[in-house]
Protein backbone atom coordinates (compact mmCIF):
# COMPACT_ATOMS: atom_id res chain seq x y z
CA UNK A 1 0.00 0.00 0.00
CA UNK A 2 2.63 2.49 0.57
CA UNK A 3 4.31 2.14 -3.08
CA UNK A 4 1.56 4.28 -4.87
CA UNK A 5 2.19 6.66 -2.13
CA UNK A 6 5.78 6.90 -2.85
CA UNK A 7 4.92 7.18 -6.50
CA UNK A 8 2.72 9.88 -5.46
CA UNK A 9 5.10 12.05 -3.43
CA UNK A 10 7.80 11.48 -6.16
CA UNK A 11 5.37 13.50 -8.67
CA UNK A 12 4.11 16.12 -6.17
CA UNK A 13 8.03 16.88 -5.38
CA UNK A 14 8.52 16.83 -9.27
CA UNK A 15 5.38 19.27 -10.07
CA UNK A 16 7.02 21.70 -7.44
CA UNK A 17 10.37 21.69 -8.95
CA UNK A 18 8.69 22.38 -12.00
CA UNK A 19 8.52 26.09 -12.34
CA UNK A 20 6.65 25.66 -15.55
CA UNK A 21 3.85 23.96 -13.90
CA UNK A 22 3.82 26.10 -11.20
CA UNK A 23 3.29 28.97 -12.96
CA UNK A 24 0.50 27.52 -14.72
CA UNK A 25 -1.40 25.95 -12.21
CA UNK A 26 -0.65 28.66 -9.63
CA UNK A 27 0.23 32.29 -10.85
CA UNK A 28 -2.07 32.31 -14.02
CA UNK A 29 -5.42 31.77 -12.12
CA UNK A 30 -3.89 33.99 -9.07
CA UNK A 31 -3.62 36.46 -11.82
CA UNK A 32 -6.31 35.80 -14.09
CA UNK A 33 -8.41 36.28 -10.80
CA UNK A 34 -6.98 39.29 -9.76
CA UNK A 35 -7.73 40.78 -12.94
CA UNK A 36 -11.41 39.88 -13.34
CA UNK A 37 -11.79 40.91 -9.67
CA UNK A 38 -10.65 44.60 -10.75
CA UNK A 39 -13.20 44.38 -13.95
CA UNK A 40 -16.07 43.32 -12.44
CA UNK A 41 -15.61 42.77 -8.90
CA UNK A 42 -16.41 45.83 -7.73
CA UNK A 43 -20.05 47.74 -7.60
CA UNK A 44 -19.90 50.35 -10.41
CA UNK A 45 -21.41 53.94 -10.14
CA UNK A 46 -21.92 56.68 -12.50
CA UNK A 47 -19.34 59.78 -12.64
CA UNK A 48 -19.75 62.80 -14.31
CA UNK A 49 -19.05 66.55 -14.62
CA UNK A 50 -21.30 69.07 -15.56
CA UNK A 51 -19.91 71.86 -17.61
CA UNK A 52 -22.28 74.48 -16.70
CA UNK A 53 -22.78 78.10 -17.68
CA UNK A 54 -25.10 80.56 -15.58
CA UNK A 55 -25.97 83.40 -17.39
CA UNK A 56 -29.03 84.23 -14.79
CA UNK A 57 -26.62 84.64 -12.08
CA UNK A 58 -30.10 84.64 -9.75
CA UNK A 59 -31.36 82.74 -6.60
CA UNK A 60 -32.86 79.81 -8.80
CA UNK A 61 -29.83 79.02 -10.95
CA UNK A 62 -27.64 79.27 -8.30
CA UNK A 63 -29.87 76.62 -6.83
CA UNK A 64 -29.88 74.38 -9.53
CA UNK A 65 -26.00 74.74 -9.29
CA UNK A 66 -25.98 74.11 -5.60
CA UNK A 67 -28.41 70.84 -6.22
CA UNK A 68 -26.15 69.33 -8.93
CA UNK A 69 -23.27 70.11 -6.54
CA UNK A 70 -24.61 68.04 -3.69
CA UNK A 71 -25.42 64.83 -5.66
CA UNK A 72 -23.32 61.89 -5.41
CA UNK A 73 -22.76 61.16 -9.29
CA UNK A 74 -21.99 64.71 -11.04
CA UNK A 75 -19.45 66.98 -10.02
CA UNK A 76 -19.90 70.78 -11.72
CA UNK A 77 -17.60 73.26 -13.38
CA UNK A 78 -18.65 76.96 -14.32
CA UNK A 79 -17.79 78.53 -17.44
CA UNK A 80 -18.24 81.75 -19.05
CA UNK A 81 -19.75 81.45 -22.68
CA UNK A 82 -16.76 81.50 -24.40
CA UNK A 83 -14.93 79.50 -22.56
CA UNK A 84 -17.19 76.61 -23.15
CA UNK A 85 -17.44 77.15 -26.67
CA UNK A 86 -13.81 77.09 -27.20
CA UNK A 87 -14.07 74.13 -25.18
CA UNK A 88 -15.98 72.50 -27.04
CA UNK A 89 -14.49 73.24 -30.43
CA UNK A 90 -11.06 71.95 -28.82
CA UNK A 91 -13.13 68.80 -27.97
CA UNK A 92 -11.92 69.36 -24.72
CA UNK A 93 -15.47 69.11 -23.55
CA UNK A 94 -18.38 67.22 -25.22
CA UNK A 95 -21.35 68.69 -23.87
CA UNK A 96 -22.15 72.09 -21.87
CA UNK A 97 -25.27 73.62 -20.63
CA UNK A 98 -26.64 77.11 -20.51
CA UNK A 99 -29.00 78.69 -17.76
CA UNK A 100 -30.32 81.27 -19.54
CA UNK A 101 -30.52 84.68 -18.31
CA UNK A 102 -34.22 85.05 -16.80
CA UNK A 103 -34.39 81.99 -15.71
CA UNK A 104 -35.63 82.77 -12.00
CA UNK A 105 -37.85 84.69 -12.98
CA UNK A 106 -39.67 82.28 -15.31
CA UNK A 107 -39.61 79.66 -13.15
CA UNK A 108 -41.26 82.07 -10.01
CA UNK A 109 -43.51 83.33 -12.50
CA UNK A 110 -44.38 80.03 -13.78
CA UNK A 111 -43.40 81.11 -17.44
CA UNK A 112 -42.05 78.21 -20.01
CA UNK A 113 -37.94 78.48 -20.04
CA UNK A 114 -35.50 76.21 -21.60
CA UNK A 115 -32.39 74.99 -20.97
CA UNK A 116 -29.99 74.73 -23.63
CA UNK A 117 -27.44 71.96 -24.61
CA UNK A 118 -24.65 72.72 -26.19
CA UNK A 119 -22.72 69.48 -27.13
CA UNK A 120 -20.00 68.12 -29.67
CA UNK A 121 -21.73 65.38 -31.89
CA UNK A 122 -23.50 63.04 -29.43
CA UNK A 123 -22.25 64.83 -26.25
CA UNK A 124 -21.21 60.87 -25.52
CA UNK A 125 -22.58 58.54 -23.14
CA UNK A 126 -21.53 61.12 -20.33
CA UNK A 127 -22.46 64.10 -21.80
CA UNK A 128 -26.14 62.30 -22.41
CA UNK A 129 -26.43 61.18 -18.59
CA UNK A 130 -25.19 64.37 -17.19
CA UNK A 131 -27.99 66.16 -19.39
CA UNK A 132 -30.74 63.84 -18.13
CA UNK A 133 -30.07 64.25 -15.01
CA UNK A 134 -29.96 68.27 -14.67
CA UNK A 135 -33.08 68.18 -16.89
CA UNK A 136 -34.36 66.33 -13.65
CA UNK A 137 -33.13 68.42 -11.14
CA UNK A 138 -34.77 71.49 -13.06
CA UNK A 139 -38.02 70.13 -13.66
CA UNK A 140 -37.70 68.89 -9.65
CA UNK A 141 -37.41 72.68 -9.08
CA UNK A 142 -40.26 73.85 -11.73
CA UNK A 143 -42.63 71.48 -9.60
CA UNK A 144 -42.04 72.91 -6.43
CA UNK A 145 -41.97 76.51 -7.96
CA UNK A 146 -45.20 75.53 -9.08
CA UNK A 147 -46.59 74.40 -6.00
CA UNK A 148 -45.22 77.90 -4.02
CA UNK A 149 -47.72 79.69 -6.46
CA UNK A 150 -50.05 77.57 -6.06
CA UNK A 151 -50.02 77.54 -1.91
CA UNK A 152 -49.88 81.25 -2.25
CA UNK A 153 -52.82 81.48 -4.63
CA UNK A 154 -54.67 79.49 -2.07
CA UNK A 155 -53.51 81.75 0.81
CA UNK A 156 -54.21 85.36 -0.91
CA UNK A 157 -56.48 86.45 1.77
CA UNK A 158 -54.50 85.06 4.42
CA UNK A 159 -52.01 86.59 6.72
CA UNK A 160 -49.64 84.35 5.90
CA UNK A 161 -46.46 85.84 4.93
CA UNK A 162 -44.42 84.59 1.67
CA UNK A 163 -41.16 83.64 3.88
CA UNK A 164 -43.17 81.78 6.57
CA UNK A 165 -44.46 79.90 3.47
CA UNK A 166 -41.32 79.85 1.51
CA UNK A 167 -39.86 78.55 4.75
CA UNK A 168 -42.87 76.01 5.22
CA UNK A 169 -42.76 74.31 1.63
CA UNK A 170 -38.74 74.24 2.17
CA UNK A 171 -39.12 71.59 4.87
CA UNK A 172 -41.76 69.36 3.08
CA UNK A 173 -39.64 69.39 -0.05
CA UNK A 174 -36.79 68.49 1.96
CA UNK A 175 -38.82 65.71 4.06
CA UNK A 176 -40.18 64.75 0.80
CA UNK A 177 -36.49 64.16 -0.90
CA UNK A 178 -35.08 61.89 2.50
CA UNK A 179 -38.17 59.69 2.29
CA UNK A 180 -39.09 59.45 -0.83
CA UNK A 181 -43.41 58.57 -1.64
CA UNK A 182 -41.31 56.21 -4.18
CA UNK A 183 -39.05 54.14 -3.38
CA UNK A 184 -37.00 51.85 -5.90
CA UNK A 185 -36.02 48.28 -4.47
CA UNK A 186 -33.11 47.04 -6.45
CA UNK A 187 -33.54 42.80 -6.70
CA UNK A 188 -31.03 40.25 -8.37
CA UNK A 189 -32.37 37.81 -10.27
CA UNK A 190 -30.59 34.40 -10.64
CA UNK A 191 -27.43 34.21 -8.50
CA UNK A 192 -25.48 35.66 -5.84
CA UNK A 193 -25.29 39.18 -5.52
CA UNK A 194 -21.52 39.07 -4.09
CA UNK A 195 -19.74 37.90 -7.49
CA UNK A 196 -16.59 37.22 -5.30
CA UNK A 197 -18.62 33.87 -3.81
CA UNK A 198 -18.80 32.81 -7.69
CA UNK A 199 -16.13 34.05 -9.05
CA UNK A 200 -13.60 32.16 -6.27
CA UNK A 201 -14.88 28.68 -6.96
CA UNK A 202 -15.10 29.76 -10.69
CA UNK A 203 -11.10 30.40 -11.31
CA UNK A 204 -10.53 27.46 -8.82
CA UNK A 205 -12.46 24.84 -10.65
CA UNK A 206 -11.02 26.01 -14.29
CA UNK A 207 -7.59 25.46 -13.34
CA UNK A 208 -8.58 22.23 -11.88
CA UNK A 209 -9.83 21.13 -14.61
CA UNK A 210 -6.77 22.39 -16.92
CA UNK A 211 -4.84 20.20 -14.94
CA UNK A 212 -6.34 17.07 -16.95
CA UNK A 213 -4.07 18.87 -19.12
CA UNK A 214 -0.98 18.46 -17.49
CA UNK A 215 -1.46 14.81 -16.09
CA UNK A 216 -2.96 13.44 -19.23
CA UNK A 217 0.73 14.34 -21.31
CA UNK A 218 2.28 13.52 -18.68
CA UNK A 219 1.20 10.00 -18.59
CA UNK A 220 1.15 9.86 -22.59
CA UNK A 221 4.77 11.16 -22.36
CA UNK A 222 5.82 8.70 -20.06
CA UNK A 223 4.11 5.88 -21.35
CA UNK A 224 5.99 6.89 -25.20
CA UNK A 225 9.41 7.46 -23.74
CA UNK A 226 9.27 3.80 -21.47
CA UNK A 227 9.51 4.68 -18.20
CA UNK A 228 5.99 3.12 -17.07
CA UNK A 229 7.49 0.16 -18.54
CA UNK A 230 10.78 0.34 -16.92
CA UNK A 231 8.76 1.18 -13.67
CA UNK A 232 7.43 -2.22 -14.15
CA UNK A 233 10.82 -4.18 -14.07
CA UNK A 234 10.69 -3.53 -10.73
CA UNK A 235 8.53 -4.69 -7.94
CA UNK A 236 6.14 -2.39 -8.87
CA UNK A 237 2.44 -4.04 -10.10
CA UNK A 238 0.68 -2.20 -12.48
CA UNK A 239 -2.06 -1.90 -10.20
CA UNK A 240 -0.03 -0.22 -7.75
CA UNK A 241 1.28 2.24 -10.51
CA UNK A 242 -2.02 3.21 -11.58
CA UNK A 243 -3.10 3.82 -7.83
CA UNK A 244 -0.07 6.10 -7.80
CA UNK A 245 -0.99 8.34 -10.72
CA UNK A 246 -4.10 8.85 -9.52
CA UNK A 247 -2.81 9.79 -6.00
CA UNK A 248 -0.45 11.85 -7.54
CA UNK A 249 -2.83 13.81 -9.49
CA UNK A 250 -5.17 14.01 -6.57
CA UNK A 251 -2.60 15.30 -4.25
CA UNK A 252 -1.43 17.89 -7.29
CA UNK A 253 -4.87 19.03 -7.26
CA UNK A 254 -5.78 19.46 -4.29
CA UNK A 255 -2.39 21.14 -3.33
CA UNK A 256 -3.30 23.82 -5.83
CA UNK A 257 -6.97 24.26 -4.53
CA UNK A 258 -5.58 24.80 -1.32
CA UNK A 259 -2.86 27.67 -2.29
CA UNK A 260 -5.63 29.42 -4.50
CA UNK A 261 -7.86 29.24 -1.75
CA UNK A 262 -5.88 29.85 0.90
CA UNK A 263 -4.84 32.98 -0.93
CA UNK A 264 -8.40 34.20 -1.72
CA UNK A 265 -9.51 33.61 2.13
CA UNK A 266 -6.58 35.81 3.28
CA UNK A 267 -7.05 38.48 0.92
CA UNK A 268 -10.60 38.62 0.21
CA UNK A 269 -12.02 37.65 3.85
CA UNK A 270 -14.96 36.02 2.05
CA UNK A 271 -15.58 33.69 4.58
CA UNK A 272 -14.78 32.01 8.38
CA UNK A 273 -12.15 29.08 8.85
CA UNK A 274 -15.02 26.71 9.05
CA UNK A 275 -16.38 27.65 5.92
CA UNK A 276 -12.78 26.65 4.40
CA UNK A 277 -12.49 23.58 6.04
CA UNK A 278 -16.03 22.66 4.21
CA UNK A 279 -14.78 23.97 1.10
CA UNK A 280 -11.33 22.03 1.17
CA UNK A 281 -13.27 18.83 2.49
CA UNK A 282 -16.23 19.29 -1.25
CA UNK A 283 -12.75 20.05 -3.40
CA UNK A 284 -11.40 16.68 -2.69
CA UNK A 285 -14.36 15.23 -4.61
CA UNK A 286 -13.74 17.75 -7.59
CA UNK A 287 -10.10 16.80 -7.33
CA UNK A 288 -11.10 12.88 -7.63
CA UNK A 289 -13.22 13.10 -10.59
CA UNK A 290 -10.95 15.75 -12.68
CA UNK A 291 -7.96 13.08 -11.42
CA UNK A 292 -10.11 9.95 -12.86
CA UNK A 293 -11.15 12.13 -16.02
CA UNK A 294 -7.39 13.11 -16.59
CA UNK A 295 -6.83 9.38 -16.22
CA UNK A 296 -9.14 8.32 -18.97
CA UNK A 297 -7.63 10.98 -21.24
CA UNK A 298 -3.74 9.75 -20.86
CA UNK A 299 -5.13 6.16 -21.42
CA UNK A 300 -6.93 6.62 -24.27
CA UNK A 301 -4.36 8.94 -26.31
CA UNK A 302 -1.66 7.84 -27.97
CA UNK A 303 0.42 11.07 -28.67
CA UNK A 304 0.96 14.48 -26.57
CA UNK A 305 -1.34 16.45 -28.94
CA UNK A 306 -4.22 13.99 -28.92
CA UNK A 307 -4.00 13.98 -25.07
CA UNK A 308 -3.92 18.13 -25.17
CA UNK A 309 -6.86 18.31 -27.92
CA UNK A 310 -8.99 15.76 -25.42
CA UNK A 311 -8.14 17.49 -22.48
CA UNK A 312 -8.82 21.38 -23.80
CA UNK A 313 -11.89 20.07 -25.17
CA UNK A 314 -13.35 18.78 -22.31
CA UNK A 315 -12.16 21.59 -19.65
CA UNK A 316 -13.51 24.09 -22.32
CA UNK A 317 -16.97 22.44 -22.03
CA UNK A 318 -16.91 22.07 -18.84
CA UNK A 319 -16.15 25.78 -18.14
CA UNK A 320 -18.35 27.11 -21.12
CA UNK A 321 -21.88 25.59 -20.63
CA UNK A 322 -21.45 25.13 -16.91
CA UNK A 323 -21.93 28.07 -15.55
CA UNK A 324 -18.95 28.66 -14.41
CA UNK A 325 -19.01 32.41 -13.63
CA UNK A 326 -22.48 33.04 -14.25
CA UNK A 327 -25.30 31.45 -12.71
CA UNK A 328 -27.31 29.55 -15.72
CA UNK A 329 -30.44 28.99 -14.03
CA UNK A 330 -32.67 25.93 -13.48
CA UNK A 331 -34.69 26.59 -17.12
CA UNK A 332 -33.67 26.62 -20.37
CA UNK A 333 -31.67 25.06 -22.72
CA UNK A 334 -27.98 26.04 -21.03
CA UNK A 335 -29.40 25.09 -17.65
CA UNK A 336 -30.48 21.56 -19.40
CA UNK A 337 -26.82 21.52 -20.84
CA UNK A 338 -25.19 22.28 -17.63
CA UNK A 339 -26.44 19.25 -15.63
CA UNK A 340 -24.31 17.14 -17.69
CA UNK A 341 -21.21 18.99 -16.95
CA UNK A 342 -18.88 18.84 -13.51
CA UNK A 343 -18.82 22.60 -13.13
CA UNK A 344 -22.73 22.84 -12.61
CA UNK A 345 -22.54 20.81 -9.25
CA UNK A 346 -19.22 21.44 -8.14
CA UNK A 347 -19.53 25.48 -8.61
CA UNK A 348 -23.45 25.70 -7.71
CA UNK A 349 -21.76 23.53 -4.11
CA UNK A 350 -19.18 25.93 -3.15
CA UNK A 351 -20.73 29.30 -3.61
CA UNK A 352 -23.73 27.69 -1.50
CA UNK A 353 -20.98 26.71 1.33
CA UNK A 354 -19.18 30.15 0.63
CA UNK A 355 -22.49 32.07 1.21
CA UNK A 356 -23.04 29.89 4.22
CA UNK A 357 -26.36 29.36 2.61
CA UNK A 358 -25.80 25.92 3.22
CA UNK A 359 -23.13 23.70 4.29
CA UNK A 360 -21.17 20.17 3.76
CA UNK A 361 -23.76 18.08 4.74
CA UNK A 362 -26.41 19.53 2.33
CA UNK A 363 -24.33 18.75 -0.59
CA UNK A 364 -24.93 15.21 -1.22
CA UNK A 365 -26.00 15.74 -5.05
CA UNK A 366 -22.20 17.30 -5.67
CA UNK A 367 -20.83 14.88 -3.95
CA UNK A 368 -22.71 11.81 -5.39
CA UNK A 369 -22.13 12.98 -8.69
CA UNK A 370 -18.71 14.25 -8.75
CA UNK A 371 -18.37 11.05 -6.78
CA UNK A 372 -19.68 8.90 -9.59
CA UNK A 373 -17.38 10.46 -11.91
CA UNK A 374 -14.52 9.47 -10.13
CA UNK A 375 -15.65 5.98 -9.86
CA UNK A 376 -16.84 5.49 -13.56
CA UNK A 377 -13.55 7.16 -14.85
CA UNK A 378 -11.33 4.84 -12.66
CA UNK A 379 -12.71 2.06 -13.72
CA UNK A 380 -12.97 2.87 -18.00
CA UNK A 381 -8.79 4.05 -16.80
CA UNK A 382 -7.96 0.96 -15.65
CA UNK A 383 -9.07 -1.25 -18.22
CA UNK A 384 -7.55 1.32 -20.88
CA UNK A 385 -4.42 1.69 -19.04
CA UNK A 386 -0.99 0.49 -20.41
CA UNK A 387 2.26 0.93 -19.78
CA UNK A 388 3.85 0.34 -23.15
CA UNK A 389 2.84 1.71 -26.35
CA UNK A 390 0.23 -0.80 -28.29
CA UNK A 391 1.26 -3.15 -25.38
CA UNK A 392 -0.69 -3.49 -21.70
Amino acid sequence: MTRPIYIALIELKRYLADRGDLAFSLALPIVLFALMYAAFGQDIQFSGTAHIIDQDRAQRSRDLVSRLKQSDVVDVELHTLEDADDALDRSAILSAIVIPAGFTSALDAGEPVALTFKRRGSGGDEGQIVASIVSSVARDMAGQAQTRRMVRDELDDSIAADAEIDRKLASLFDQARETPPVAVEIRTIGGSVDFVDRMLPGIVVMFLLFAVTLGAQTLVEERRTGTLERLMTTRLGVNQLFAGKFLASLARATLQALILLSLGFAILRVAGPWVFVQIMIFILFVAAAVSAVGLVIGAVARTRDQAAWFAVFFTMFMTIFGGTFFDVGDTGPLAVLSKITLNRYAIDAMVAILGEEEGILQQGLGMAVLGGVAVVGLVAARFAFKTTEGGR
